[in-house]
């Protein structure tokens, strides 16, 4: 995913947006993204869909030992993929005023 000033439309660096506040290197705006707040919000999305994911193998296999196994295995899996994908997904980056 390619972010871009808001400004002057420079591709900016993925290692770049991760800072709170920045300078674009085209046009030396001052930027601001919400990098940190969305990384907790990804861990807490992340927790909840591994929540998810074992109650769902409860209800599937009826034991709690089986599900606990697949939801280590599987469900971690899936669970920090989908908050990568969160966090990709709702990362951006804004003027500072």
């Amino acid at each position: 995913m390619a972010y871009r000033c808001p400004d002057c439309g420079y591709s900016l660096m993925a290692w770049l947006v991760k800072l709170e506040q920045f300078e674009c290197p085209d046009c030396k705006q001052r930027l601001t993204s919400n990098s940190r707040r969305q990384f907790r919000r990804a861990i807490y999305f992340s927790c909840f869909c591994w929540l998810l994911f074992l109650s769902a193998m409860r209800y599937y296999t009826g034991s709690w030992g089986y599900a606990a196994v697949v939801s280590i295995e599987a469900g971690g899996i899936l669970a920090v993929m989908c908050g990568a994908l969160f966090y990709r997904l709702t990362l951006c980056v804004t003027e500072v005023e």
